[in-house]
């Protein structure tokens, strides 16, 4: 029986050891790469959304547009039927439309008033001149007392006549004054039900796309219920989860690459930082001694809570679009 040759027993056995030592190795100098790179896979794509509800309540008469249909702002979206509204404004209208035709008739009594005060005037001045005239001690003597005494009442009542014309005259600048009033705020009623008719039209409040559409004719919407969403994709954003150890100096106005996993490999996105990390919920309350809690996430091994860190896309590509809640690998150029 041949004995084993302790020279190549020697040799052989370092392998093992060798290969955990190297491993080891391997592993720390990633993680120091990785760290020193700032780089996680936890990343998505965020965009602005707004659910569009309807500003009036109505039934759905026109759905003018489809699922991921681009869209400009003030292009319409939905049309709801218009009938009731449309009587709402022509009352409105009609109101709004008597109240001037009445401010119109006061204008010209007014103006009636005044020259019936002017006729009063000049009507009195005459009268007044005549009574001074043979009043006169000259020529009082010639004159029967029964004309001056009739002279006399036709100056007393011409001057009661001229300050009733005048006292008219007030009441109609008041009564135009409160017409006109009136017809503002008939306008300004109208103004509300056309205003009310104009959004049985539901247009797009900004430039994107349109989604989760499933609306048929005949629908009833309300404002307090949302129709489906429109994107905005004029402004793109990542949230990128990042270790809490990778965010030490961090701030607003760091770059950032980012590598949609749909593109991966084809296509990366620059980006800006342009919010500092936020706060996570970790904290729990006893329901009746509101006694915090800190859970543990693992028994054995805490591991690094991972932080959200906002970042706007800066060279969106029409080419390759950023779709809402797409995953991407995000590095922070720190």
């Amino acid at each position: 029986m041949n004995k084993p040759d302790p020279n190549v027993a020697i040799k052989k056995k370092p392998r093992f050891t060798t290969f955990i030592i190297v491993l080891g190795i391997v592993v720390l100098l990633t993680y120091y790469t990785l760290s020193y790179l700032r780089f996680t896979d936890n990343g998505f794509v965020v965009q602005i959304s707004t659910p569009l509800a309807p500003r009036v309540s109505g039934f759905v008469t026109e759905v003018h547009v489809k699922n991921g249909q681009t869209v400009k702002a003030g292009d319409p979206l939905v049309s709801l039927d218009p009938e009731i509204h449309q009587i709402h404004f022509d009352n409105a209208k009609a109101q709004y439309q008597k109240a001037v035709t009445h401010v119109d008739l006061l204008e010209k009594q007014i103006e009636t008033t005044r020259y019936k005060l002017k006729s009063a005037i000049s009507e009195l001045s005459v009268v007044r001149n005549q009574y001074q005239s043979k009043s006169h001690p000259s020529v009082r003597g010639g004159i029967p007392q029964i004309d001056l005494f009739d002279l006399k009442s036709k100056v007393d009542v011409q001057i009661n006549t001229v300050e009733s014309i005048k006292n008219q005259l007030e009441v109609d600048k008041l009564n135009i004054q409160s017409a006109k009033e009136n017809a503002d705020s008939l306008k300004f009623s109208m103004a509300s039900a056309k205003l009310t008719l104009d959004y049985t039209t539901v247009r797009a409040p900004t430039n994107g796309y349109v989604e989760n559409i499933f609306l048929g004719i005949g629908t009833q919407v309300s404002p307090s219920s949302a129709m489906f969403t429109l994107i905005n994709d004029a402004e793109t954003y990542i949230q990128a989860n990042f270790e809490e150890t990778d965010l030490a100096g961090v701030k607003a106005g760091d770059k950032a690459t980012i590598y949609p996993r749909t593109y991966f490999g084809t296509k990366s996105f620059e980006g800006v930082v342009v919010s500092l990390p936020f706060g996570v919920a970790r904290q729990l309350n006893e329901p009746f001694a509101a006694m915090p809690i800190v859970q543990t996430e693992n028994k054995w091994l805490l591991l690094p809570q991972r932080l959200p860190v906002i970042i706007k896309v800066t060279n969106l590509d029409k080419e390759y679009p950023l779709i809402n809640g797409m995953s991407t690998y995000v590095r922070l150029q720190h």
